[in-house]
C-alpha cells in the first residue's frame, strides 16, 4: 500500500483541509498519516490516533523567538518521521510546523508538495518553491508566484467539509438566519459590534432573526445576553462542529476571510459580509475577500472601519436585495462540482 503524509497545524484553516483530504485518500486505499502540532491534533478527534503524529515543541507559542527555538527541534523530529514512514508523497497545508517538515523532506529527496490556501503566496511556500514538486492552490489566481514556478503551480481548489442534504434550502420569509464566524480563535470585535447591529435591525425594521454566533469562551455569556434580552433566537458557542450545515442553512454569513470559510461560502453560494483579520501575514485575508467579491454578493469591511452603524446598513442592503441572493444560488453550480482532494490524488497518483 502506498503511503502519504499530510502535514499542518495550529488552526482550523490548516487542519480542516487535511481532515477532508485524509478521508478522501483513505477511500482510495492510501495509507495516510497526519503530522501536526498539539493545537492541530484537536481537529482530528474522529481519526484513528495511530495515524496521527504530534510534533513536540519546547515552547507552545507563535512568537518569533519560540519559532526560532522550536525550528531545529521540529526539523530533527521530521527527519526521524521521514525515515520511519518512508512516504511516497507528502503534502503540506500550512501552520508553523509545515515549513521545517517539508524542508527536511526536501533535504532527504522525498516527493513533496504544498497547498497554498490563500490568494497570496505565503513566505514559507515561497521559500520552498524551488524544492517542491507541486504547488496546489485554492484560488484560480494566487499572487506573488514567480514566473519560473508557474509550471509547477496547479489550481485544485480548497478541500472543504461538505454538508450533504437531500433537501433544498428554502428561505423563511419570516425569519432571517445569520451565521457569524470569527475564525477558529474567535474575534472580540465581532462580539462588540455585530450583536448590537442585529438588535438594532430587529427593533427598527421588525425583522425576526435566528443567529448562530461563534465567540471566544470569555464572551459567551455577554453575547448570549445581548441576543436574549432582545428576544432574538440564538445559538452562541465557542465552536460549532457542524459549521457546514449552519452555513448551508443561513441567509447571510458575517465572517473573517480565512480561506476555508471563504471557500465554504463560495460552495454554498451565500451572501456575505467579510471583515479580514488585519494582522494576517501579507494581508492575505483581504485578498481572499477580494476573490469572493468577484464571484458573489460580498461586502468587505476593513477592521478599522468596523462599527455598529456600518454592519447595520450592510446587512439591511443584503436583506432587501432578493434578486442578487437568487443570482448567487444559480452562479455557483459549477463550483459545487469541484473535488480538490480528488484532483490532488489524480495529480500525485503517478508518483505513488
Amino acid at each position: 500500500m502506498k503511503r502519504v503524509i499530510l502535514t499542518g497545524g495550529g488552526t482550523g484553516g490548516h487542519c480542516l483541509p487535511i481532515q477532508v483530504t485524509y478521508n478522501s485518500f483513505k477511500k482510495r486505499k492510501i495509507d495516510c498519516y497526519i503530522v501536526t502540532d498539539k493545537r492541530g491534533k484537536t481537529f482530528f478527534s474522529k481519526i484513528n490516533n495511530d495515524k496521527i503524529i504530534t510534533i513536540w515543541q519546547l515552547i507552545e507559542s507563535n512568537s518569533r523567538v519560540s519559532q526560532l527555538i522550536n525550528f531545529p527541534i521540529i526539523l530533527l523530529q521530521s527527519f526521524v518521521i521521514f525515515f520511519k514512514l518512508n512516504p511516497s508523497f507528502t503534502i503540506g497545508f500550512g501552520g508553523y510546523i509545515t515549513f521545517p517538515f517539508l524542508l527536511s523532506g526536501s533535504f532527504l529527496k522525498y516527493q513533496i508538495a504544498a497547498h497554498e490556501a490563500n490568494a497570496v503566496l505565503g513566505k514559507a511556500n515561497n521559500f520552498l518553491m524551488s524544492r517542491i514538486k507541486y504547488l496546489f492552490t485554492a484560488f484560480i489566481k494566487t499572487r506573488n508566484i514567480h514566473k519560473n514556478f508557474l509550471s509547477k503551480t496547479i489550481h485544485v481548489g480548497m478541500p472543504i467539509r461538505i454538508y450533504k442534504s437531500s433537501k433544498t434550502r428554502k428561505n423563511n420569509s419570516k425569519i432571517y438566519k445569520i451565521c457569524v464566524i470569527g475564525g477558529s480563535q474567535g474575534a472580540k470585535s465581532f462580539s462588540d459590534f455585530i450583536p448590537h447591529a442585529i438588535v438594532k435591525l430587529q427593533n427598527d425594521n421588525k425583522f425576526r432573526f435566528l443567529v448562530d454566533h461563534q465567540v471566544r469562551k470569555k464572551e459567551l455569556n455577554l453575547v448570549r445576553n445581548i441576543y436574549k434580552s432582545s428576544g432574538i433566537e440564538n445559538n452562541v458557542k465557542e465552536f460549532f462542529s457542524d459549521m457546514p450545515r449552519r452555513i448551508f442553512e443561513s441567509d447571510l454569513i458575517i465572517s473573517r476571510s480565512g480561506s476555508s470559510t471563504v471557500n465554504e461560502i463560495i460552495y454554498y453560494g451565500k451572501p456575505s459580509i467579510l471583515i479580514p483579520y488585519p494582522y494576517a501575514a501579507d494581508n492575505h485575508q483581504y485578498y481572499n475577500a477580494l476573490e469572493l467579491k468577484k464571484l458573489l454578493t460580498s461586502k468587505t469591511i476593513l477592521h478599522k472601519n468596523l462599527s455598529v452603524k456600518k454592519i447595520y446598513f450592510e446587512i439591511l442592503k443584503i436583506i432587501k436585495n432578493k434578486v442578487k441572493r437568487k443570482y448567487i444560488n444559480t452562479q455557483v453550480s459549477k463550483v459545487r462540482k469541484l473535488s480538490p482532494s480528488e484532483k490532488m490524488f489524480n495529480i500525485i497518483r503517478n508518483e505513488l
